[in-house]
């Protein structure tokens, strides 16, 4: 009998490893976009006056985000075996591993932002990650892009919209600077799915691309439980409470499936469709899994 996963304390800071200096450089050269330098510094503190109960939930919805980001390191990370076998040219894979360095940054500004708030930016979790589904159906260039189609087409094109709306309606520099980062990544995930698409869709067999169509919508369905149905249907809080929070960087479940469900349907399926995926159909037939159709695997 399989036992489930002990807890364990995830750490997102760095430690006094003599490596700690190559990752520092990483950063600065690789990983940064533009000028934009979004850690914030120990000293800092909030500009803003909050009520301590709009700061407790603010800590705990990025403490839920760092443990998410730092989790989704692994899907690309994972990713790269898959592309490797799927014969793709050089660009895919190295970029993988960029956008599974960008989670694990991500990981840690969310850290900065749970230190900010208050707290120190460890949490007890599950550090067991989810292998990528092998679509036992699928040849190799096929696999891979059904993973990159449920991974950066589906769940990062929903992510980098999200991140965006609370951009804007974040009212603290520190934490403004932090999602304007995320956001810019995710676009960039979110991006790469789509050329990946564009790029390998013609080269499926007509098989292939049948069985895609099948299992398309088994990842719509999979993609709207997650990101939509998931999100607690809760009751708005006080609006001046509201916009402490959204000042903080922190969307309400409510507000956030509706923006979920209107770019899932009227954004992400119309530019699969134009695509060449009969992806109006799989919307309309989702949840109807086929004999070997499987779900996707998640990321952010």
């Amino acid at each position: 009998m399989s036992k489930t996963p002990a807890l364990g304390t995830l750490r997102v800071s760095t430690g006094p490893s003599p490596i700690a200096h190559e990752h520092a450089r990483l950063l600065r050269t690789a990983l940064r976009r533009g000028e934009l330098e979004p850690e914030i510094a120990p000293r800092t503190k909030l500009v803003g006056d909050f009520a301590p109960e709009a700061i407790a939930i603010a800590r705990a919805s990025w403490m839920l985000r760092m443990a998410h980001e730092h989790q989704s390191s692994a899907v690309f990370s994972r990713l790269l075996p898959q592309l490797i076998e799927a014969e793709v040219d050089l660009e895919w894979k190295t970029v993988a591993l960029r956008m599974s360095m960008d989670e694990l940054r991500h990981a840690a500004l969310s850290g900065d932002v749970v230190r900010l708030l208050g707290a120190k930016p460890e949490v007890q979790t599950r550090l067991v990650t989810e292998p990528l589904p092998e679509h036992p159906d699928a040849s190799p260039r096929e696999r891979a892009l059904r993973n990159v189609l449920f991974a950066c087409c589906l769940s990062e094109s929903l992510a980098a919209p999200l991140l965006s709306a609370e951009r804007d309606l974040c009212g603290e520099p520190s934490i403004s600077k932090v999602l304007q980062q995320l956001a810019a990544d995710e676009t960039l995930h979110a991006r790469y799915g789509w050329s990946y698409l564009q790029h390998h869709w013609p080269l499926l067999s007509d098989e292939e691309r049948e069985r895609t169509n099948a299992y398309l919508p088994v990842a719509l369905a999979s993609i709207e439980t997650r990101f939509v149905d998931a999100l607690p249907d809760a009751p708005l809080p006080p609006p001046e409470q509201e916009a402490q929070l959204a000042a903080l960087g922190v969307t309400m479940p409510a507000r956030a499936r509706a923006l979920a469900r209107e770019v899932l349907e009227h954004v992400i399926v119309i530019a699969l469709q134009e695509a060449g995926l009969d992806a109006q159909r799989a919307w309309q037939r989702r949840g109807v899994s086929p004999e070997t159709g499987s779900e996707g695997s998640e990321a952010s």
